[in-house]
């Protein structure tokens, strides 16, 4: 009677394990197909509907390393994202034209982030530019409309063509210390601009840089 009984806790055991696996592999397989990638670990596609986005380190067995140019482009939808410690490049137009992502997690490890990534981003409230990167790419983060907050570090050395364009509730920002060159364009139409502060080391302020900064006073 006993080793009956132990031989059916055994198996009971042994099903619950196969059954919890079973709906692991399952919930994994469900996140990887909202999502496209290629051999190199390039997200290249979204396909999901989530508003809130928590991109897994791995898809299909593939460590995520990048994600690829226009691979959530115009996904309205999302509020917020959270990429992995793996990602080290964000694609040109990636999130271009996400218009209601009010927050996005970039990790550390991110070298590279692409001309008119946040393009139209227009929710956006904050970002936190990653250390090691050395500039800020052309339209970057044009008509991120709501972004109160930008954060770079001392490696950024330019801020290239319309980065921050009409940017129009940024109030105050300062430059890392280690930027030699303003592009075109760079903040304009930062109309509620009242401050920033423009490193002793900057060589190179191009045209109309601040144009429309209607209430810079410093």
């Amino acid at each position: 009677m006993y080793r009956n009984r132990t031989i059916k806790a055994l198996l009971l055991t042994i099903l619950l394990m196969m059954l919890m696996n079973f709906a692991a592999v399952s919930e994994e397989n469900d996140i990887s197909s909202d999502f496209r990638i290629d051999s190199y670990g390039t997200i290249t596609e979204y396909l999901g509907s989530d508003t809130e986005v928590i991109v897994p380190d791995r898809i299909n067995g593939i460590e995520v390393k990048n994600i690829g140019s226009s691979a959530f482009i115009d996904c309205i939808n999302i509020k917020s994202i959270t990429l992995p410690e793996g990602v080290t490049s964000i694609g040109d137009f990636a999130f271009r034209g996400c218009s209601g992502l009010t927050s996005i997690t970039v990790p550390e490890g991110v070298m590279y982030i692409g001309e008119y990534a946040f393009f139209n981003c227009s929710s956006l409230t904050s970002i936190k530019i990653p250390t090691g990167m050395t500039g800020i790419g052309e339209f970057t983060f044009y008509n991120c409309s709501c972004l109160t907050s930008i954060t770079m570090p001392e490696s950024v050395t330019s801020i290239e063509k319309a980065a921050f364009y009409n940017c129009s509730s940024l109030t105050c920002i300062a430059l890392p210390k280690g930027v030699t060159s303003i592009g075109s364009g760079a903040f304009s139409e930062c109309s509620s601009l009242t401050s920033i502060t423009v490193p002793e080391g900057v060589t190179n302020i191009e045209s109309s840089a601040f144009a429309g900064c209607s209430s810079l006073t410093s």
